[in-house]
């Protein structure tokens, strides 16, 4: 066995015991954002973090995360549709804390 393939799967091991989903599948939801979340989830906000099937993701204001708070289990089901059942479980939305413009 290569070293950085035995490297690959002792990060895959510890992400797991730490709760964090495996670096593809992370990839897929950061990367396709736009066509996982669809309408109005893609130009309003971004997935900050993921643990334990909790999908943190930021909007840059208060009218953007009342919107999208109503619209939570749609989101979830065209997840659950894009990347498996249970890969998110809950979503929270956070207000950014950066200015607009940087």
């Amino acid at each position: 066995m290569k070293d950085l393939e035995r490297i690959g799967e002792d990060l895959d091991v510890l992400l797991r015991r730490l709760g964090m989903p495996m670096v593809p599948d992370l990839s897929r939801l950061v990367e396709g954002w736009e066509s996982l979340a669809g309408a109005p989830w893609a130009s309003l906000s971004r997935p900050a973090g993921l643990r334990d099937g909790i999908l943190v993701v930021e909007v840059d204001d208060g009218t953007a995360a009342s919107l999208l708070k109503y619209h939570e289990q749609a989101l979830l089901k065209r997840l659950e549709r894009g990347l498996g059942s249970r890969f998110v479980s809950e979503v929270r939305i956070r207000v950014s804390t950066r200015k607009k413009g940087s």
